[in-house]
């Protein structure tokens, strides 16, 4: 099964269900979405949350039938545990808007950083110049005092995978 570069999320080959489309309204409350999931380039629904805390949900498009996305959802897996509906929307929509970002970066010959907890969490941490060489990486790491969060690895996005920004691998 593939796993998505930016959550780790395990998704079986067949179906190739992604978000296409997010819009996101940052409340003092809460940060109510709404995104288009897709699948060979026709929308097959919604995944919507209101910000208030509750689940994210799936709302089918025309005919899409939901034991099709439950299907899905029993063949996904994160850390070799099966999930949920909502926890999959989530890490479809956070896969997305790491990929938006990633590109509006590298627009700018920048790239993402991410801290990986020993727990194997992933955090958006900020963004530098994309570094070409182990040297560059070193001063960078430097610079910047990663990692913020004791125990956790600093991780940049070389254009196709995450590595190590210097120093040994998280845990």
């Amino acid at each position: 099964m593939p796993i998505l570069p930016h959550t780790g999320l395990q998704t079986p080959d067949q179906p190739r269900y992604e978000i296409t489309s997010c819009q996101e309204l940052v409340l003092l409350r809460g940060t109510p979405f709404l995104a288009a999931l897709s699948h060979a380039g026709h929308k097959i629904g919604t995944a919507q949350n209101y910000g208030d805390g509750d689940a994210t949900e799936f709302v089918p498009h025309g005919d899409f039938p939901m034991a099709d996305i439950a299907r899905f959802t029993d063949d996904c897996q994160l850390n070799g545990k099966q999930i949920g509906l909502s926890l999959l929307l989530d890490l479809l929509i956070e896969e997305f808007n790491v990929s938006r970002s990633l590109r509006a970066q590298a627009l700018h010959g920048r790239t993402l950083l991410r801290e990986v907890g020993s727990d194997g969490t992933t955090t958006i941490s900020g963004t530098i110049p994309m570094p070409a060489t182990s040297d560059d990486r070193c001063r960078v790491r430097e610079a910047l005092g990663q990692p913020l969060t004791p125990g956790a690895a600093t991780q940049f996005w070389n254009g196709s995978h995450w590595e190590h920004l210097a120093g040994a691998p998280a845990a």
